[in-house]
């Protein structure tokens, strides 16, 4: 009754939420795709997000609130929320205004910006495996330059990350010094008092931001579009943007418009002869693999046992179902309204043959 219903609601709100494009904290990172961004500031048409898209991104919110309600039950103090700033760059004519999560102070009257998001548990895991959230780091540094007309003192930033399936914490200590443009990410604390240093050195912070913005600005301006910061087939950027569709509509033209006769760098040649080498390799690794297989699970049979120890090791057996859909007991137009169809590239490594 209500389970059909609420996402379809969500989809429809998302419609009425859309915003033209501006330069904005949220998307200064590397890691926002460049020509997405001319798609917005260009006004293509997009692809609206589905509802249960929609929900995951604004439940992020409610987040936060649970977050804070519990900071303001500690001993820190949590103050300044949603205060508007405005960060400045020479050289640049254009600002970068927006709103802070807060401000914390700790039991040393120490005050630190405070940026808060709710993440899925993929993401956070990967977060808590070493890569860094760059493009969250980039949004803490731009608030932490607009800060820095108001309270000069406030030099570091707590960007914690919520799980959203296990309510588990990621905090990041990120420092940054307004006269040389320089962040350093410090290091990561998980709410399990695992604490690990990073100090990774980030030159040019915010100005990088500002580059990339004016950049962006002089794409819409001048009605062109930069390369694809993703591939379709190979990274997820592509299969959640709303411009999709319309990014690579017409790439089979573009593909069969790139130079067939092109000398390449020369350090190319090692990495081709090493790829090959690799492939063989594969090729052996793969099919030894499955005789060996082969052979334990005969073994196995011969003696009528399906889990076992030799050794060291437990061997178990296991049966897997599998489900396959057969084309035969469907029409061609149910086939064909079945059918997803996407692009790769795929690369293949020859070596001409020499003529005699």
């Amino acid at each position: 009754m209500l389970a059909e219903v609420i996402l379809k609601i969500a989809g429809q709100f998302q419609e009425q939420e859309d915003h033209n494009y501006y330069p904005r904290p949220s998307m200064a990172g590397k890691e926002r795709c460049t020509r997405q961004m001319v798609y917005h500031g260009l006004n293509y048409p997009h692809e609206p997000l589905a509802g249960r898209a929609v929900m995951i991104f604004s439940d992020s919110s409610f987040h936060e609130d649970l977050t804070a309600d519990w900071i303001r039950k500690s001993a820190f103090q949590l103050h300044s929320e949603q205060m508007k700033i405005k960060c400045t760059m020479p050289g640049f004519s254009f600002n970068l205004d927006g709103s802070i999560d807060g401000i914390v102070t700790d039991l040393l009257m120490e005050d630190y910006l405070w940026e808060h998001k709710a993440i899925n548990h993929f993401s956070w895991q990967k977060y808590a495996d070493g890569a860094l959230p760059l493009d969250n780091i980039s949004q803490c540094c731009i608030y932490l330059r607009g800060l820095h007309s108001d309270n000069p003192n406030i030099k570091k930033a707590v960007l914690l990350m919520k799980n959203k399936n296990t309510a588990a914490y990621l905090e990041f200590i990120i420092s940054y010094d307004y006269d040389t443009d320089t962040a350093i990410v410090e290091k990561l604390t998980q709410s399990n008092g695992e604490t690990k240093e990073i100090n990774e050195i980030m030159p040019d912070a915010v100005r990088s931001c500002f580059e990339k913005f004016a950049y962006v600005n002089d794409c819409i301006k001048n009605k062109t579009l930069p390369k694809r910061d993703y591939f379709i087939g190979d990274d997820w950027h592509c299969e959640y943007c709303a411009y999709g569709k319309t990014c690579w509509e017409g790439y089979k033209k573009e593909f069969t418009e790139l130079k067939t006769d092109t000398m390449l760098p020369d350090e190319v040649e090692t990495m081709l002869k090493y790829y090959k080498e690799l492939g063989g390799q594969k090729s052996d690794i793969e099919k030894e693999y499955k005789d060996l297989s082969g052979k334990i699970k005969d073994t196995m049979k011969e003696i009528g046992a399906r889990e076992g120890k030799a050794g060291s090791y437990i061997v178990k057996l296991s049966l897997v179902e599998a489900n396959r859909i057969d084309k035969e007991k469907l029409t061609p137009m149910e086939i064909e309204k079945a059918t997803v169809k996407s692009i790769s590239e795929r690369l293949y490594v020859s070596e001409p043959k020499i003529k005699t």
